[in-house]
Parts: structure tokens; C-alpha cells; sequence
């Protein structure tokens, strides 16, 4: 496994398992910028989340890639997630 592969995995695994909103955003940025380089953290959050999964998991199906999406930026804002149901409610 080459060190850009075990960064991806390392920071995934951060991501998927993160304890916090700040550890879950912290582990997103960073492996937004391992995924699409240093430029893209100046970008919004969930677009560069979207452009990453697209990098990492893409699919040839339009459903199938916007679910894959969605569940991506979900790890990420997760806590923002229920507070924004809420508020819908």
C-alpha cells in the first residue's frame, strides 16, 4: 500500500469513527486535502466532500453516486444533521 492510499484510509477511518463534530470536520478537511490537494480547502465543505467521494467512490449510477454523497457528508456534519431535522420539524 503506497503512503497516499494509508493517509486516505487513516483519515477515512478518522472520519467514520470520529467522536465529536469538530473531530468529524477536522477529519474531513483533511482528507479533502490528501484526496484533491491543498487548493481545496478553501472550498466549501460539503462541495469538496462531494468531489472527494466522487474521487473515492464513484458510480456510473446518478442515484446510486448522490446516496453515496449524501452518507459521506453525513459523516462529516452529522451533528449538524439533527439539529437541521429538528428544526424542519
Amino acid at each position: 500500500m503506497n503512503r497516499q492510499t494509508q493517509l486516505i484510509n487513516e483519515r477515512y477511518e478518522a472520519l467514520m469513527f470520529a467522536k465529536s463534530s469538530e473531530a468529524a470536520r477536522r477529519a474531513a478537511r483533511e482528507l479533502i486535502r490528501i484526496v484533491l490537494g491543498e487548493d481545496a480547502a478553501g472550498r466549501p465543505l460539503e462541495q469538496a466532500l462531494r468531489d472527494c467521494c466522487r474521487q473515492l467512490r464513484p458510480s456510473q449510477d446518478p442515484k446510486e453516486q448522490a446516496r453515496f454523497e449524501a452518507e459521506f457528508i453525513e459523516l462529516a456534519i452529522w451533528p449538524n444533521t439533527n439539529v437541521q431535522r429538528a428544526a424542519a420539524a
